[in-house]
This record gives structure tokens, C-alpha cells and sequence, in this order.
């Protein structure tokens, strides 16, 4: 008798690579973003005034402000890198991964 098409997949070594692969690199990306986030929060709540600074002399734009703007243009950077990343490598092994079990 075969085995059931799921258990040969979750057994396949492509699969454990790749389920490896994309484990470790959103693990990587998720504490880049959550660090950024967080740096931004505690400033907010441990330094107000350095947040509520001009950024400039005499400007209107604050520190916080331009902390804001860097912490979400981290997240699109790294959502950009990600995706590039996963169309390059992840896509490949799961390509090799349906050929190897007949789903091409």
C-alpha cells in the first residue's frame, strides 16, 4: 500500500528544508520589525521630550515623527526583502518539492 500524499509530503526532505528556511527567515525579519516597533514605544514612554524635540532647530517636524516614518518605512524595506527573498528561494524548493512528488 502507498502512502497517504500529506504524510509523503511532510516527510519529504524538501519540505523539512524549506518549513526550516521560512521558519528562520520570518523569525529574522519578524524581531527586525518588532524591535523597531518597540524602540518607538519605549522612546515614547521613557524619553517624551527627546520624542517631542524639533529634529531640527527652529523646524516643526519632531523626533518622533521622523522615528515614526523610519519604523514603518523598516516594515516596508523588510516586507520588500522578504517577499524578493521568497520569490527567489522558497519558490524554487517548493518547485522541486511538487515535481518530486508528481504534482508538476
Amino acid at each position: 500500500m502507498s502512502q497517504d500524499p500529506t504524510a509523503r509530503c511532510l516527510h519529504h526532505p524538501k519540505f523539512k528544508q524549506l518549513v526550516h528556511a521560512r521558519g528562520r527567515f520570518s523569525l529574522i525579519f519578524t524581531l527586525v520589525i518588532l524591535g523597531g516597533y518597540s524602540l518607538y514605544v519605549l522612546g515614547m514612554s521613557f524619553a517624551p521630550a527627546f520624542m517631542a524635540a524639533p529634529f531640527r532647530d527652529g523646524g516643526h517636524v519632531t523626533n518622533g515623527i521622523v522615528l515614526a516614518i523610519l519604523v514603518i518605512l523598516n516594515g516596508m524595506v523588510c516586507a520588500g526583502i522578504y517577499s524578493w527573498w521568497a520569490n527567489r528561494r522558497f519558490d524554487a524548493i517548493r518547485k522541486e518539492l511538487r515535481e518530486d512528488l508528481g504534482h508538476v
